[in-house]
C-alpha cells in the first residue's frame, strides 16, 4: 500500500449496526496468502479464492462473492507484510466470518511462519481473540506476523461449507515499511538522496500520530562484498534514516520523545534470491517498525 494511502484509527461498521474500531485503520488487515487448502466437500469454484480474505472487509450480502470459503476442515494461512501484530490489553485479532451460517474455526499464530502456537477456538460470525491466552511463554514486545485458520467442520453442507473468511485484522497492529535502498541511497552510499527525504516525510506525518511510539530501523544488504562491510552500510544507512526522522519528528521545539533504535543484519536476513540482480535489489532495504504506544490503541 503507498503511504499516501494509510488511514489510521478507523471504525468498521459490520452488519449494519455493529463496530469495530481498529487502531491502524486500513493497515491492520492481512495482506498476503501463504498457503490454502480447501476440506472436504469443497466449496464451489466461485467461493476458492484465497485472496479474497486479504485487506478490508467488504462483504455486504451473502450471495456477494468477496470472501473465501474454507471447506469442511479447511485451512488457511495469511500473511501480514506491511504490519504486524503484538499482544496488546484485551483482544488483538478480528476474524471477520461471514456468509448465512455461523461456522467455528481453530486459530494459530506465528512470528516465522514455521513455529506456530495455538490460541484457541472461536465459534465464527465476527468475532475476536486475545493472542495472550497462549500458554507460551513470549517477550511483551514479540511481533507476530502469520495466521493460520482452520475450520472445525461444523457445517459441511451448501456452495460454502466450512467458515467463510472476508478479513482478519489487526487490533493490537504495528506498522512496517520496507524501504528500497535504491529509493533512499546511490549505490554503496549511505547518504540520503534528495528525493528519499519526500517518502521519509510521509512516514513523518504517521509518526506525529503516535506520539511516544517506538521505532525500530533495520538495515539490510545483498551478498556482495564482505560480512564486515555490509554490517557497516547496513548500519549507517539506518542511522541515516534514524536520525532524518529524529530531526523531522522531534524537532527543536515540540519533541515527541519517540525512541528510535538502529540495527544492522547485513546480508544475514534477505528476502529474496541474491543469485539475481532482481533479487539483491530487494534485498537492499532499510525496515521501519513503528510499535505505538498503549495510548494509541485506547478507542477515542
Amino acid at each position: 500500500m503507498e503511504i499516501d494511502s494509510i488511514h489510521l484509527q478507523k471504525t468498521y461498521i459490520i452488519n449494519n449496526h455493529e463496530s469495530i474500531y481498529l487502531p491502524l485503520g486500513n493497515m491492520s488487515f492481512a495482506d498476503s496468502v501463504v498457503s490454502y487448502t480447501p476440506g472436504i466437500p469443497a466449496p464451489l469454484p466461485s467461493y476458492i479464492h484465497p485472496e479474497r480474505a486479504l485487506g478490508e472487509p467488504d462483504f455486504n450480502h451473502y450471495k456477494d462473492e468477496s470472501f473465501v470459503s474454507l471447506g469442511c476442515n479447511g485451512q488457511l494461512t495469511l500473511q501480514f507484510v506491511s504490519n504486524g501484530f503484538i499482544d496488546i490489553e484485551g483482544d488483538d485479532l478480528y476474524f471477520f466470518e461471514v456468509g448465512p451460517s455461523v461456522e467455528s474455526f481453530k486459530v494459530e499464530i506465528s512470528t516465522d511462519g514455521e513455529d506456530w502456537i495455538y490460541i484457541g477456538t472461536l465459534p465464527g460470525s465476527n468475532c475476536s481473540i486475545d493472542i495472550g491466552r497462549s500458554q507460551r511463554v513470549r517477550t511483551e514486545q514479540t511481533v507476530y506476523y502469520f495466521v493460520r485458520i482452520t475450520d472445525l467442520g461444523d457445517f459441511c453442507r451448501g456452495p460454502t461449507p466450512g467458515a467463510d473468511i472476508d478479513a482478519v485484522g489487526a487490533i493490537g497492529g504495528v506498522l512496517k515499511f520496507n524501504l528500497s535502498a535504491s529509493v533512499l541511497f546511490d549505490s554503496d552510499e549511505y547518504e540520503l538522496k534528495f528525493e528519499a527525504k519526500e517518502t521519509l516525510n510521509k512516514i513523518t506525518n504517521i509518526l506525529k500520530l503516535m506520539p511516544y511510539a517506538f521505532v525500530q530501523i533495520d538495515g539490510h544488504t545483498d551478498w556482495d562484498a564482505s560480512k564486515t562491510y555490509n554490517e557497516i552500510l547496513g548500519e549507517n544507512r539506518a542511522l541515516s534514516v534514524r536520525n532524518y526522522l529524529d530531526k523531522t519528528v522531534n524537532g527543536n521545539e515540540n519533541p515527541l520523545y519517540i525512541g528510535m533504535e538502529v540495527r544492522s543484519f547485513g546480508k544475514t536476513k534477505p528476502i529474496s534470491s541474491n543469485i539475481t540482480e532482481e533479487g539483491k535489489q530487494k534485498n537492499r532495504r532499510v525496515e521501519i517498525m513503528v510499535l505505538p504506544p498503549d495510548t494509541f490503541f485506547e478507542k477515542p
